[in-house]
């Protein structure tokens, strides 16, 4: 955190990404501080989050900047912070003096594990309760909100071929169909995969993944996959003689073991 931000947040009014406080969270208050940064770690916005203290906005959106006396330990809020919302959120409390004012600054650093909930019981707050922010104001989480989230960071792997057909013997490789589907906001790169075939006790086999129809043989493994797309492919995995022995096929390729296919 530089002036150079901290005049262009000033310059904003509250919503998501951005709270103002007049003054610093003290003990009485700690479910506020608790509240506000679970309500904005949890907001559907990309980056950092901030709560800058001794500013107050009006109705107008005019700012009153208010110099902080007391400073508090950053390790306190930290600490807070750490012991009381889960999973861990990164955070950051700053000082700066700005027009002969000191102000606070507390970044929440580009939380990307929603949703962010309360572990414990702490003074009003329960155990379990999530926090959202829409706009400048705090809302408890609800059910489309915690689709929303589990949306946000799914990759989905799906086999859709029951059957591993070893039928190319030229590449030396097993096909079976499978879909992958990144339903992140994000792009994934795929670079590796392994196959286990498991009967219902242990591992039985493991197949690297060579190929799919768009890949270029020869060249180091990759299947880009753009956010909110779907890939269907039949994808080639390794496969030996041995492997026929491991998985105790007859002279047809059949098994009387019933397997499972389980895709990394």
């Amino acid at each position: 955190m530089d002036l150079t931000l901290l005049e262009q947040l000033l310059a904003q009014t509250e919503s998501e990404r951005l709270n103002f406080k007049k003054g610093l969270y003290v003990k009485i208050n700690h479910d506020s501080l608790l509240k506000d940064v679970m309500a904005m770690a949890n907001a559907k916005i990309n980056g950092s989050r901030y709560i800058i203290t001794g500013v107050k906005e009006s109705a107008h959106q005019e700012k009153e900047l208010f110099s902080i006396t007391e400073p508090i330990d950053a390790a306190t809020y930290q600490e807070l912070i750490f012991e009381n919302i889960e999973p861990q959120l990164n955070c950051e409390l700053q000082y700066l003096t700005y027009k002969n004012r000191l102000l606070a600054v507390l970044e929440i650093i580009e939380p990307k594990s929603q949703p962010y909930i309360l572990k414990k019981d702490h003074g009003k707050l329960h155990k379990g309760f999530c926090y959202i922010r829409r706009g400048s104001k705090n809302d408890f989480a609800l059910r489309s909100d915690y689709d929303y989230f589990y949306k946000q960071g799914q990759f989905e792997i799906h086999i859709l071929d029951g059957f591993l057909g070893a039928t190319d013997a030229e590449s030396g490789c097993a096909t079976l169909e499978c879909s992958f589907r990144n339903c992140t906001e994000y792009p994934i790169t795929i670079y590796k995969g392994i196959l286990e075939i498991w009967d219902s006790q242990k591992l039985r086999s493991n197949h690297r993944l060579f190929v799919h129809s768009r890949y270029i043989p020869g060249a180091d493994y990759r299947l880009e996959i753009p956010p909110k797309t779907a890939v269907t492919e039949n994808f080639k995995f390794g496969f030996e003689s041995s492997d026929c022995i491991r998985l105790e096929m007859d002279e047809f390729g059949h098994t009387d073991l019933k397997l499972n296919f389980k895709l990394f």
